[in-house]
């Protein structure tokens, strides 16, 4: 017998006697010869003769599904979701920068990459703190207040390591000493902020293309945007 055949007789058999039941024995030999005829005759000579498989009577082999990999495991190779960007330590990279602005060195002490030291001093408590007041304007501060364009932490540092690099090389830079500090006033070229405060407001704070940048050693002590 055909593994067909063989498969219609046990799942056959509890329809066999079902139908033995209702049309007895008679009908259930005829029911039972043209099941075997489909199977043992028809089936093959359709096959062999015009190349089409006609359908069995049973197909007790389900169809095999293809496994769901649970959630949270991706495949190798595959590009996980972009999720929320997490809190960097101070001065870490904005987009689009390969390397961090700053390098922790110390507590509250950071390096930055062109060799500026962020210590703690100030009444901001820390250097950093205080570079990044001038970050936000305040106009009801008396006189004039340099604001930075941009608020973002290692955007700033940038800027004032490219301005500390220019000084050091001499370049469209004025420099003063004042004990132990030396002040840099460089021409950076270009806008880089704003005069704010009471008096930059009065006068529609006006664009800032210079940095005052005042080092002592390596230790920056201040830098902000003015107009001289």
């Amino acid at each position: 017998m055909s593994r067909d055949s063989q498969q219609f007789a046990r799942a056959a058999l509890p329809v066999l006697k079902l139908v033995r039941q209702k049309l007895g024995v008679g009908g259930l030999i005829g029911l039972v010869v043209a099941a075997l005829l489909y199977l043992a005759v028809i089936q093959p000579l359709v096959a062999s003769r015009f190349g089409v498989t006609l359908p069995t009577l049973v197909d007790l082999e389900p169809p095999v599904e293809s496994p769901t990999p649970p959630p949270g495991n991706a495949e190798p190779g595959a590009t996980p979701g972009q999720g929320s960007p997490g809190q960097g330590s101070p001065g870490q990279g904005s987009a689009g920068q390969g390397s961090p602005a700053l390098t922790e060195i110390g507590r509250d002490t950071y390096r930055s990459a062109a060799g500026l030291r962020y210590t703690r001093g100030s009444r901001h408590g820390t250097r950093l703190e205080h570079l990044m007041s001038h970050a936000h304007d305040d106009p009801d501060r008396v006189g004039q207040h340099g604001v930075f364009d941009s608020d973002d932490q290692a955007t700033v540092v940038r800027l004032v390591d490219e301005a500390y690099q220019q000084a050091l090389a001499g370049v469209n830079t004025h420099t003063e000493r004042e004990g132990e500090q030396t002040v840099y006033d460089i021409n950076m070229g270009r806008r880089i902020g704003y005069v704010g405060g009471q008096s930059g407001n009065r006068r529609g704070k006006p664009a800032a293309m210079h940095l005052r940048l005042v080092v002592q050693g390596d230790r920056l002590i201040t830098a902000f945007p003015f107009r001289p």
